[in-house]
């Protein structure tokens, strides 16, 4: 049975905080639409390995491990849902903060693939 859309969103958002920690964003890619794009405040670009690249550009160093804190999915209409989420990065040794991040996201799905995907600064 495929996945709702909401299941999927879930699905990528847990693919995503497991690659940015561990590299692999294996799990992510079959989430994604061939055509997929990835619009950040900076510029959007398009395709599977340039949104897979896009993210991994977010990866800290191995010196750290990132926590996330998220809000609940809100839905949007049309295959939209949004979500707020703060980024926790903190080194690896000691467990300290070193900073956080705040971020807002929105997913566009279709056809069970994550076809549009926004990022933007919150603070």
């Amino acid at each position: 049975m495929p996945a709702t859309d909401l299941e999927t969103a879930q699905q990528f958002q847990s693919a995503v905080e497991a690659a940015l920690n561990t590299g692999d964003f294996g799990q992510v890619v079959p989430l994604l639409a061939p055509d997929v794009e990835c619009v950040t405040p900076q510029h959007s670009v398009y395709g599977v390995e340039a949104m897979v690249e896009e993210l991994s550009r977010a990866r800290p160093t191995d010196r750290f491990e990132v926590e996330f804190e998220s809000g609940d999915w809100k839905r949007r209409g049309d295959g939209r849902y949004s979500r707020e989420i703060r980024a926790l990065v903190r080194r690896k040794e000691t467990g300290e903060l070193s900073f956080s991040r705040d971020r807002s996201f929105e997913l566009t799905i279709d056809g069970g693939k994550v076809s549009r995907y926004e990022m933007r600064f919150d603070g």
